[in-house]
């Protein structure tokens, strides 16, 4: 049954070389499904010159159906790509709009698993890329298990297929296994009904008794393959989600620009006034309530801020933060003056966005 859509694949990478080479070298392993028009893709080098880099990822992300996360050392270490692409990847999995496959590029720690629950990990047998000689080989599986997915997202009727598929190889194997046993017994028998000897007749009774007992045993290891449930049949997101535990921090930290003060002296103190009327609106405080927060204090962000993850708010952006978001207060600083001669201070402050757990 022929594709009713193209499906859109969307590789989420490292920054690193090697990632991307590999990164390079599956996408031309898809080249073929890609002619064929089962799938399209995309990824971050596809940026065209003056675009916001981080709203093209975002709205590619979104729009995805297959979110290929591949995993090495540097993905994990990326605040970026774990923090925010994973994370809002597997919220669109969760949701079943999109299908998030991890691909192992090199040996990492199994602890990165724990942020994938229920996700189809390539190639087979979750061995790294880097382990298979020639990467070729491992590139061709999990093109395979791409492509099965695929297929599973624009036909109907996949499932079906799947399960006569799997019914037809047991019955091959039942079949042969049947038809040697068949041809077994008959050259025993025969051996057995026509022995000129007596003495030989029962050396060939002993052997005829080895070979049922040897028999039986590789009879009973089949049928327990079997009665095994077939992984094959399972139905995609139907299976109950394990309860993991997990101390990894997912909400981004990072500092923020609060507001300013009016202070000639080198001290803070807690519960300070913030300015709230200077002469530059973007200078307005961007906290609630507008005072110098004490550590631990939950805050309220009063009009849109930048996360910056470099102490010296001169770093990259980790995520823009939205009016009304709750982050709670970890560190207070002076940052430096409005101007040379100004009596305002300006104020930094690092922050790490609230959870579940905050108290309202």
């Amino acid at each position: 049954m022929p594709a009713t859509k193209i499906v859109k694949v969307f590789y989420c990478c490292s920054d690193s070389a090697q990632d991307e080479e590999m990164r390079q070298k599956l996408e031309n392993h898809l080249s073929i499904l890609k002619r064929q028009s089962v799938i399209t893709n995309w990824h971050k080098g596809m940026i065209s010159p003056g675009k916001e880099w981080e709203s093209e990822i975002d709205t590619n992300l979104k729009t995805a159906d297959i979110i290929l996360v591949l995993i090495s050392s540097e993905f994990t270490a990326s605040d970026y790509h774990w923090d925010v692409l994973a994370k809002q990847a597997m919220k669109q999995h969760k949701a079943r709009t999109s299908r998030v496959i991890t691909i192992l590029l090199r040996p990492v720690e199994n602890s990165w698993k724990v942020a994938f629950p229920n996700v189809k990990v390539l190639p087979k047998g979750e061995k790294p890329v880097t382990k298979w000689r020639p990467y070729d080989n491992a590139f061709e599986n999990i093109a395979i298990g791409i492509r099965e997915v695929a297929e599973e997202l624009t036909d109907s009727t996949f499932l079906i297929k799947k399960i006569l598929r799997r019914i037809r190889r047991i019955v091959i194997l039942i079949a042969k296994a049947a038809g040697n046993t068949f041809i077994y017994v008959a050259r025993a028998t025969f051996s057995y009904l026509f022995r000129p000897s007596r003495s030989r007749r029962r050396n060939r009774v002993s052997n005829i008794a080895v070979r049922l007992v040897i028999f039986l045993v590789l009879g009973g290891i089949l049928l327990r393959f079997i009665s095994q449930p077939p992984d094959i049949l399972e139905i995609p997101f139907s299976a109950p989600k394990p309860i993991v535990n997990s101390t990894k921090i997912v909400n981004p930290t990072g500092w923020i620009w609060i507001g300013m003060v009016n202070k000639t002296s080198g001290s803070l103190s807690v519960g300070q006034k913030l300015v709230l009327q200077p002469s530059n609106p973007k200078q307005f405080p961007r906290i609630e309530p507008p005072v110098i927060p004490s550590l631990g204090t939950i805050v309220t962000v009063k009009y849109e801020v930048n996360l910056i993850k470099e102490k010296s708010l001169s770093g990259k952006t980790i995520v823009k933060l939205k009016k009304e978001e709750k982050l709670v207060i970890l560190k207070v600083e002076p940052f430096s003056k409005v101007a040379k001669n100004s009596p305002y201070i300006k104020l930094k402050a690092q922050v790490r966005k609230c959870n579940s757990t905050c108290n309202k």
